[in-house]
Order: C-alpha cells, then sequence, then structure tokens
C-alpha cells in the first residue's frame, strides 16, 4: 500500500511524536530553508510555506486530532479500495443518444488529474530533507566534545 504524504513527513517525525520533537524539527527546517537563507532558491517560498502549514496544524491539539482522523479515514478508504475486486469498476455505458459516458466514478478520476504533480513536489521536498538531516547528523557526529562530556 502507498503510503499518503501527511504533515508529520513533510517535518520529518513519526505520527507519534512528542510535542518537543515537532517543534525542534520545526526550528531545524524552518531555519534551514528560510527564504532570507536560500536567496537563489526559488524554492525556498514555497518549502517554508509547506514547512509553517505542518507546524501550525501539529502544533495544535485539535488540528493534530483532525488530521489524524482524516489519514486515518484516506488509509482505510486506500485499503478498502484495493480490496475491491476488478470487476467492481463499471466499463463505459452507451448512453440513449448513442455517445459513451463514465459511470458515476468519473468524478474521481477528474478530481486527481494534478496529483502527479503534488506528488513530485512532494517526492523534491522530501529529498532535500532527507539531505539535511543527513548533513545533520554528519555535523553532530563529527562535533568536538567539550570537557563536561557536551558536544560544541
Amino acid at each position: 500500500m502507498a503510503r499518503i504524504h501527511t504533515h508529520y513527513d513533510n517535518l520529518k517525525v513519526a505520527r507519534n511524536a512528542p510535542p518537543e520533537v515537532i517543534r525542534a524539527a520545526y526550528k531545524t527546517l524552518s531555519q534551514k530553508y528560510h527564504p532570507d537563507r536560500n536567496p537563489g532558491s526559488p524554492d525556498a517560498m514555497r518549502i517554508i510555506q509547506i514547512i509553517n502549514s505542518a507546524y501550525e496544524t501539529l502544533s495544535d491539539p485539535a488540528k493534530r486530532n483532525a488530521h489524524d482522523e482524516w489519514i486515518a479515514k484516506t488509509e482505510a478508504d486506500e485499503t478498502k479500495a484495493r480490496q475491491e475486486p476488478a470487476s467492481a469498476h463499471q466499463p463505459r455505458q452507451p448512453t440513449p443518444g448513442g455517445a459513451t459516458h463514465r459511470t458515476s466514478t468519473h468524478h474521481v478520476h477528474r478530481r486527481h488529474h494534478h496529483r502527479p504533480l503534488v506528488v513530485k513536489a512532494f517526492q523534491k521536498l522530501e529529498a532535500m530533507l532527507d539531505q539535511l538531516f543527513k548533513n545533520l547528523l554528519r555535523k553532530f557526529r563529527h562535533a568536538p566534545q567539550t570537557g563536561n562530556g557536551r558536544r560544541r
């Protein structure tokens, strides 16, 4: 089953992450992708808007619960759709005038005509965020230790 892309994915945190982890991820990503730090990047404004939207939703308990419910419903719908037999989709039916039309599932096909662009944008964002965290981990591992066991 293809996993849906959520605000948790935008901030690179687990779905059960505590508020402190969400806030830390938000701070790290917003500093990294802020348009003032990336003046030559045409995607910086779009990325920071995605990060801000994700944090706004996940930092508010009511919005986070609504988002979690949406995730559960969407995943349940996808699971249900995959379990339906292929014969459940009706073929085109001839109309009285002789033309063909789609059955009631037509609106589903029209609704998702922009999905490839959105998926591509999220994949690009995910790749950028992956690189960010790899760089952060690399810096953290190579940071010199102070005398009290803390890293500088």
